[in-house]
């Protein structure tokens, strides 16, 4: 059970076992009121708000639970080993198991991912999730993502719990110098962002996609700022800098590419090499399964440019002599994002099955991690953590306090070890309730079939006759770990706001929802979208909160409005309390980003840039509340065929 401050002498007491929180009314533990106000505000940064349902009552806590911090490490730290090596991972973004050179496939032009494979080892059964967001949950915490909270992609399902223990929160305890640079995508509002989960310096964006991928709108440590020129070569550069400032002492750098994901853009200098390219390797799916040439053409572009981007910082660890001490892993999020060649396998990006989650991990390490080699253990991004840690010599027992224990497994043994035997282990992958497994050479997949990946890497024959017993173990074992893992419950955790580490935060419309006759969203997809088409005060857009800290907070909005709406108010509810201000001017701007689109994009929104404006103060209490925002009356006139009412992009609540 973990107790924290919201507000006043109120605690809130959460229960993982019953997924409840109960409002408190505590004494001062310690006696002294800041110092009791400073502990509470610490347990509120690592609070699980999951499946929340406040209530209130008279009760005294007895007690505060002495592990409060699930991050509260013990101070062997300081013992250790002063100069562990540096870790540098790459995560890809719906780039598919066949879109390397080193898997055969001459399409692809890749030198420096096949120099990582010639130099390190290439795990060849490693697996991830179908999506972005609970892979990048996998990896950062060793556990299997739907034990964080992390169940979507999108509207607040992509964030991390507050409770687990992060990779970055894991060496950063250890001295390590911490940046994450690109795709975060695992929470926005502090302090799930990247700055709250272990990480000293972040660059990018926390979105599941973005809009335009030149110089678009991005952040900084939590400051909006604007890219600089192509984003993976933009974040390429922040890590650069980032290895460079830290060279003389020990650093991780998570460098999260979103490409190739959609909307598919790219340098010219990089579409112009395939745009006439002779491609050998094509796609040979099953019924209904079409490759899109121009398609496949993009996304070759998009992989070549992070193969040179990954080039840049291998040769900058060269430049640095930082090569021998620093080990390097790059995998991809999920299976590719269109139908191209992937070795043939069933699925794709959302898919169980192999070619959705299949990635190879590629894992260097001069003189420590084998090179030259393959390596046939089954393993997952869950087992990054273990992995690391055990390589630079970090006790897992360290970081126990979280009762949080990890699924993966280390695979530090085997990647120093050629002669270690294989480990026999269970692999689950999941996505939508659909759930895979797979043990030694065989997987059981959503459907219940069975295929022996060994002989049947496509899938094409159901084997579950010939091995009853094998196919009667796996599903059970599927039983067994939807009813452990999956069983706890829908998530309505509120977006948290006022930390007292940041007295700004952004509630973007990707988390909110809206509801009326017009208002709508920019696109069917939320992430990076806005809402349009506010035309009357049936209109609303809202948000559910929960305030860490009472107190009066400024209200300012990112908006974009035509003419006819000069005059008419816009009001903010927050749990019923109200603050409304006239629409003093006009201000609207072109959409963008689609001019750089080499495919036409589906589902993702269009950018444009806003204006802000307060709608003066407001105070919030503590309880869960929504807050909306809507006109109090119609606009003046109707909306033209150019027209698209007031749009949307954010609210900000900034505390005084």
């Amino acid at each position: 059970m973990l107790s924290y401050k919201i507000l006043g002498d109120q605690s809130v007491v959460f229960s993982k076992v019953s997924s409840k929180v109960y409002t408190k009314t505590i004494g001062n533990p310690i006696g002294n009121p800041m110092k009791a106000y400073l502990l509470h505000v610490l347990l509120a940064s690592v609070m699980c708000i999951h499946g929340m349902c406040i209530h209130g009552t008279n009760a005294r806590c007895e007690e505060i639970n002495r592990n409060f911090d699930a991050r509260n490490f013990d101070a062997e730290a300081e013992t250790r080993d002063s100069n562990p090596p540096n870790v540098i991972v790459f995560i890809s973004d719906d780039q598919g198991w066949g879109d390397f050179g080193f898997q055969g496939n001459s399409n692809f032009v890749t030198p420096n991912m096949d120099r990582l494979a010639k130099e390190g080892t290439v795990c060849t059964r490693f697996y991830v999730c179908p999506v972005c967001a609970p892979t990048r949950a996998e990896f950062l915490t060793g556990r299997y993502h739907p034990r964080g909270g992390a169940l979507g992609v999108t509207q607040g399902e992509e964030r991390l719990d507050l409770d687990e223990i992060t990779l970055g929160d894991r060496l950063s305890r250890r001295g390590y110098a911490t940046g994450a640079f690109g795709k975060w995508h695992n929470g926005s509002q502090y302090p799930y962002h990247p700055n709250g989960r272990g990480f000293d310096e972040f660059y990018g964006f926390c979105s599941g996609h973005w809009g335009d991928y030149f110089s678009p709108p991005l952040e900084q440590n939590g400051n909006p700022v604007r890219g600089n020129g192509f984003v993976a070569d933009d974040f390429t550069d922040h890590a650069l800098s980032f290895i460079k400032e830290h060279r003389d002492r020990p650093f991780f750098c998570y460098v999260a590419f979103n490409t190739p994901h959609t909307p598919m853009q790219v340098p010219a200098e990089y579409f112009d090499r395939v745009k006439t390219r002779e491609l050998r390797f094509r796609h040979v799916g099953r019924q209904g399964e079409k490759e899109d040439d121009a398609m496949t053409r993009a996304a070759i572009a998009m992989v070549e440019n992070i193969d040179t981007n990954v080039g840049r910082v291998l040769n900058q660890l060269d430049q640095l002599d930082l090569t021998q001490r620093t080990m390097v892993f790059y995998f991809n999020d999920n299976g590719p994002n269109s139908y191209r060649w992937n070795g043939g396998m069933k699925g794709r990006k959302g898919s169980t099955d192999e070619g959705g989650v299949r990635s190879p991990l590629l894992a260097r390490w001069p003189g420590t991690i084998s090179s030259e080699r393959t390596l046939e253990q089954l393993s997952g991004a869950i087992d990054l953590v273990p992995t690391i840690c055990q390589l630079i010599g970090e006790p897992l027992a360290n970081h126990s306090t979280s009762g949080n224990p990890l699924d993966g497994i280390s695979l530090a043994s085997q990647l120093t070890d050629p002669t270690q035997p294989v480990i026999e282990r269970t692999l689950f992958t999941q996505w939508g309730g659909k759930v895979a497994m797979r043990h030694k050479n065989f997987l059981c997949d959503a459907n219940g079939g069975l295929f022996d990946l060994q002989k049947d890497p496509i899938q094409s024959t159901d084997i579950r006759e010939q091995y009853p017993e094998q196919a009667d173990f796996m599903r059970q074992s599927i039983s067994a770990w939807k009813r452990d893992v999956l069983d706890q419950g829908p998530s309505d955790r509120p977006f948290l706001v006022g930390h007292p580490k940041r007295p700004r935060t952004e509630l973007p419309a990707q988390d909110g929802k809206c509801s009326g006759p017009s208002v709508r969203r920019s696109n069917t997809a939320p992430n990076c979208s806005y809402f349009t088409r506010i035309t009357s005060e049936n209109d609303e857009v809202f948000w559910k909160i929960q305030t860490l800290q009472e107190g009066l907070y400024d209200v300012v909005i990112q908006y974009s409005a035509p003419e006819n709406a000069i005059g008419i108010e816009m009001e903010c509810d927050a749990g019923g309390t109200k603050t409304k201000r006239p629409i003093r001017s006009a201000f609207t701007s072109l959409n963008f980003g689609d001019e750089h689109d080499r495919v036409p994009r589906q589902t993702e929104s269009l950018m444009k840039e806003f204006k802000t404006m307060s709608l003066g103060q407001i105070s919030l209490g503590a309880e869960t509340m929504n807050v909306r925002l809507r006109l109090v009356d119609a606009l003046k006139t109707a909306i033209d065929g150019a027209s698209n009412g007031l749009e949307i992009r954010a609210v900000e609540l900034i505390r005084q």
